[in-house]
């Protein structure tokens, strides 16, 4: 088993979910480029894309509204990144 600390576990079961099911993306504040404040999905916007991986707007109507459209569509958000 590899030895991780916590955020590098976090970043992990997210690539792992990513790979695994197209449908999920990762949205929120920061997570896209900047790969999040304690870094959690560092690395995982490169790898899956900017549209798998992205940040929300920093308004609360705008990021409820965006994921509203979202699971209409049937994607999937995977909003345990924020720590």
């Amino acid at each position: 088993m590899k030895v991780m600390n916590l955020v590098q576990a976090i970043n992990d079961a997210m690539d792992l979910k990513l790979a695994d099911d197209k449908s999920i993306v990762v949205y929120g504040e920061d997570v896209g480029v900047e790969g999040g404040v304690f870094r959690v999905t560092e690395g995982l916007q490169l790898k899956h894309g900017a549209d798998r991986v992205f940040d929300s707007p920093l308004a609360e109507s705008g990021i409820a509204g965006t994921a509203l459209g979202m699971a209409i569509s049937g994607m999937k958000t995977d909003h345990r990144n924020a720590v």
